[in-house]
């Protein structure tokens, strides 16, 4: 006895071709053998699912099964379960697919469709500004195009910011949609950047520390010059004044940020024994002179050596 294909849907018998429609997708989704691999009960149930839509979605072939509770071809009846094996599932399944889903496919093909497409730019390219050359393909109506396209990418861009190129989009016959270029700024092996700010350390030796004196500060935009007060502490901040990267927004758009410069006292793993002679002689010299650092930090020992 052969299953009621409305039952089959989950339909009544006065259904309409568009709930038919909505039946079989919902359906034929459920059952599909990609979203269930290997199991052979929800492959039976996907091709009588398609079985019953192709069947009640045919006009001519509703009203014999609505008349006779079966379909007849050349005068012998048809079906997938215990009748004749003539029916080939495999291409109703195809066709059956190609018919329902080309609806949505036309619908896709009219609409105008705005397309998404990164491009990776260093942080020194971000802080002059630069031009990306990008290739991507484009849908124009039922085929693709492929573009090459020149993209300026401005000073001060950071990661995340969508550049929009307008009427570079998917092309269908209600318009044209935009590309919109989004950038990622990649990291720097020296440079760190905060918004429009960069910092950097700068690694001095002892004797610069102590002498001070005119250091180069390699920037964004090339090498600058800063002068080093005597006596310099490890971790000082400076300041140099529009080295940073241009804002694109808010009430300071346009001005550039500033370039953070800490200063770490770079000290070498080993020395020479003739060096560390050296270093010892200085020591003794440079611990005559009283800082008021020195002082609290000998007065704060006072009271501990005292107890003990």
């Amino acid at each position: 006895m052969q299953p009621d294909l409305y039952q089959v849907l989950g339909v009544d018998r006065g259904a309409s071709p568009e709930a038919l429609k909505k039946a079989f997708r919902k359906q034929a989704l459920r059952f599909h053998p990609d979203r269930n691999p290997d199991d052979a009960q929800a492959e039976r149930r996907f091709k009588e699912v398609t079985y019953a839509y192709s069947i009640l979605s045919d006009p001519a072939k509703k009203v014999q099964y609505d008349r006779f509770g079966r379909v007849f071809s050349e005068g012998r009846s048809q079906g997938p379960w215990g009748v004749s094996d003539e029916v080939d599932l495999g291409e109703m399944v195809g066709q059956v697919f190609k018919d329902l889903f080309r609806g949505r496919r036309q619908k896709a093909a009219k609409r105008r469709r705005d397309l998404r497409y990164t491009v990776t730019i260093t942080l020194a390219e971000a802080a002059v500004g630069t031009t990306k050359t990008i290739e991507f393909e484009r849908p124009e109506g039922d085929s693709r195009v492929r573009e090459k396209l020149a993209v300026k990418v401005p000073a001060g861009v950071d990661t995340g910011q969508k550049l929009k190129v307008s009427g570079k989009g998917g092309t269908g016959t209600r318009g044209t949609g935009d590309l919109y270029v989004v950038v990622n700024v990649s990291e720097h092996s020296f440079f760190k950047r905060r918004a429009a700010d960069v910092f950097c350390d700068l690694p001095l030796s002892y004797s610069q520390a102590m002498l001070g004196g005119e250091v180069t500060v390699p920037t964004l935009h090339g090498p600058a010059v800063i002068r080093l007060p005597a006596g310099t502490q490890p971790g000082s901040v400076l300041t140099l004044k529009g080295k940073g990267l241009r804002r694109l927004s808010g009430p300071q758009a346009g001005r550039p940020g500033d370039q953070y410069v800490c200063v770490v006292l770079d000290m070498p793993s080993s020395v020479s024994d003739a060096a560390a002679d050296l270093l010892q002689r200085l020591d003794g010299e440079l611990g005559v002179a009283r800082t008021p650092l020195r002082e609290a930090f000998e007065q704060a020992l006072r009271p501990a050596e005292e107890s003990g």
